[in-house]
């Protein structure tokens, strides 16, 4: 019998509408793990934080694998577009991530991960749930940087050019390597916050440490836009909040299920 479904997210601002959305309890009382019981079409789901990073996914999703013994896993939350056919509110749903070498290194490629055929039924699902809750699947590259954060849209577009990717994150190659070496299947079901046309603020990435915006950015973000400030975090609030509700239904209705 599989085991239950790990959704990893490297924040509680999208981890807590998956979280509620599906009727999950705090384990220990910790706003980071999450846990919800199956019904229904819904598997017995976990929820964790992984934190801002390669290594911090890769450590947390090593944990939560021995803790709860998944027979899924879903790298989930945010990513950046790089390349301009992605467009805001569109979710890569593939198994797939390539590492790149930190900023010093040029961030130089180094290692791909595929999880080809284990992988495909998962995805599929993934995208034909998406569908039935109104959403619009996107397929392609995505590239992870690590631990150092992409604030410069001219390096960027440098990586979509030299990657052909569509997207970049932090934590998905993490998650990926530690489901990988476990021998467990694993998708990605990230959402576009932001795109080349409609970049984030310059406070747009989370710190590692907490999980959050760096707040020394924001309050100066929000000191030099007093104006915009408002329907911008509005803007980002509501994406996802929009994309917590949406993978919280298709979880649910069963389509992620181990």
């Amino acid at each position: 019998m599989p085991g239950p479904l790990l959704i990893l997210i490297e924040g509680t601002d999208e981890l807590l509408p998956v979280a509620k959305g599906i009727g999950a309890s705090r384990i220990d009382g910790s706003i980071y793990h999450w846990r919800a019981d199956a019904k229904g079409e819904m598997p017995e789901t976990y929820i964790s934080c992984t934190g801002v990073g390669t290594k911090r996914s890769y450590d947390c999703t090593k944990q939560q694998i021995e803790k709860c013994k998944p027979g899924l896993i879903v790298s989930a939350g945010t990513f950046g577009a790089i390349d301009e056919t992605a467009q805001l509110t569109e979710w890569l749903c593939i198994a797939r991530s390539r590492m790149l070498a930190d900023r010093a290194e040029k961030r130089a490629f180094k290692s791909d991960l595929d999880g080809g055929e284990k992988c495909a039924h998962y995805v599929a699902k993934l995208g034909e749930g998406l569908k039935a809750v109104g959403g619009q699947p996107l397929d392609g590259l995505l590239v992870c940087v690590g631990d150092v954060p992409l604030f410069e849209e001219s390096e960027k577009a440098a990586l979509a050019k030299a990657n052909n990717a569509i997207g970049v994150d932090m934590e998905t190659y993490g998650i990926a390597q530690a489901a990988t070496e476990a021998g467990i299947p694993w998708v990605v079901a990230r959402v576009c916050v932001d795109t080349p046309h409609i970049p984030l603020p310059d406070f747009g990435a989370l710190s590692p440490i907490t999980g959050r915006p760096y707040y020394g950015r924001l309050f100066w973000w929000i000191f030099r836009h007093p104006i915009k400030c408002v329907p911008t975090l509005y803007g980002l609030w509501k994406l996802v909040n929009v994309y917590g509700r949406q993978l919280a239904e298709i979880i649910k209705r069963g389509y992620l299920k181990p």
